[in-house]
């Protein structure tokens, strides 16, 4: 049998085997710095789900008064065979707060669909950010939902979703 592994001449240092002090700290800023961008990206996209859970909760908003609206429909006084929107629904403008405005369905609808706007919408924070709207005429209805959607990734002070409906 022939021996391969001769011996290494006096004076000759072996190749060395594993990794220096350098090498495993580069690794480690490597692998760190990978760490943090998959954080970013992680904290951008719970922002990102955040709003658009917010602009679907808006859409719904906006659907639940005109099925409201929808439900309490009255006979139009110049033609009973046609319905038409129960006075006091339109607001006109954004509406912010609820009202102490009088016991009765339109009152109540109204403010029950505001009070939604402000825990769904804006964080639940009750800045006077989460505002609702209701203009009609004579052919439809449209329900809009205003809010701040800036804690979003590139989303607007004031987003507003809009729907409009045929009653």
């Amino acid at each position: 049998m022939i021996d391969t592994h001769s011996p290494q001449p006096s004076g000759t240092h072996s190749r060395q085997t594993g990794a220096s002090l350098i090498e495993v700290l580069v690794a480690v800023f490597v692998l760190a710095f990978g760490v943090l961008g998959i954080a970013a990206m992680q904290a951008g996209a719970l922002r990102n789900n955040q709003g658009a859970l917010e602009q679907s909760t808006a859409v719904f908003l906006t659907h639940s008064i005109l099925d409201a609206m929808r439900a309490s429909m009255v006979p139009d006084p110049a033609d009973p065979g046609r319905f038409v929107v129960r006075p006091g629904y339109v607001t006109g403008g954004f509406i912010c707060g609820v009202s102490a405005a009088p016991d009765n369905l339109v009152s109540n609808d109204i403010n029950r669909w505001l009070q939604d706007i402000r825990d769904n919408l804006n964080g639940g924070a009750n800045d006077g950010n989460a505002c609702g709207r209701i203009v009609c005429n004579a052919n439809d209805c449209t329900a809009s939902v205003q809010w701040n959607n800036s804690r979003s990734l590139g989303g607007n002070q004031a987003q507003v979703v809009a729907t409009r409906s045929r009653l």
